[in-house]
């Protein structure tokens, strides 16, 4: 159960606490000091707006505390112009250079990650990291394996997909599977629960584009999900528990290239009502 402790002193009295709680389960007591409701303690999500939203840090809870957090500071957000040209910029890294990627470059993305939203704050992803292009690429030669069983079995979603295109390309040493990438990071979360899926893809979200501002470069990684998804020995290589599912995948290295310019993309298609 989570406990609120609030500073009489230095608390406004305003209500505006109780009014930004998502689960509505605080409320103002007679000295005009908020206190959850019967039961708040337990319906609490963590989610840490009353504590993220008290200008005066006068609230405290068991789970979170003032000297630990990190203040926020508007004037170093980006501006709506430098906002659009990071989102738009945003390029599919699949050109990497010979580099490898540092433990610390992996653990600062994730960390960034984990700040990534998901339904009554669940939080449910955790991640698998793949280091050196060494395993990446013992990873790629095992999904060709899966592919030429698909293909040899006739699998219309491998026919379809055009699989034998990897396979060929594998063979004659160049990777459209893993990208030659130092580095593949994996979401996963528990099998059956519902949030998994868009918490997954979320989160990979927040990595891409934390990549991005440290000078990195990232992909999906599609048909690595699908391969760790669908084949058993794949699961067991990457040491994906039976519960679990890969909801994102996603390649890390540093780029090759630099891009010059934005390219088009179709108009946003809206239905007014």
């Amino acid at each position: 159960m989570i406990t609120i402790e609030v500073d009489k002193k230095t608390c406004a009295g305003d209500g505006k606490c109780v009014e930004v709680c998502p689960m509505h389960i605080l409320k103002m007591n007679a000295e005009r000091v908020p206190e959850f409701i019967p039961g708040g303690g337990e319906a609490c999500i963590n989610c840490g707006h009353c504590f993220a939203f008290c200008p005066k840090g006068s609230i405290k809870l068991s789970t979170m505390d003032i000297k630990d957090a990190m203040q926020l500071d508007y004037a170093k957000l980006p501006n709506a112009e430098q906002t659009e040209l990071l989102l738009k910029s945003r390029r599919s890294i699949r050109n990497y250079k010979d580099e490898p990627v540092t433990k610390e470059s992996i653990e600062k993305l994730l960390d960034i990650a984990r700040y990534a939203p998901s339904g009554i704050n669940r939080q449910p992803v955790s991640w698998i990291s793949i280091m050196g292009k060494d395993k990446v690429h013992e990873l790629g030669g095992l999904i060709v394996e899966w592919i030429e069983e698909l293909l040899e079995a006739k699998n219309q979603m491998a026919i379809s997909f055009h699989f034998d295109r990897l396979v060929g390309a594998w063979k004659n040493e160049e990777d459209l599977i893993c990208r030659n990438a130092p580095c593949i990071v994996i979401a996963q979360g528990v099998k059956d629960d519902p949030m998994v899926p868009q918490s997954c893809t979320i989160a990979a979200t927040y990595l891409e584009l934390a990549a991005y501002g440290l000078g990195l470069g990232a992909c999906w990684a599609g048909y690595v999900n699908m391969a760790i998804n669908m084949s058993e020995k794949i699961r067991k290589f990457i040491g994906l528990s039976s519960h679990a599912t890969a909801g994102a995948v996603m390649m890390i290295g540093h780029p090759k290239y630099r891009y010059s310019r934005i390219p088009m993309r179709n108009p946003a298609r809206i239905t007014w009502k």
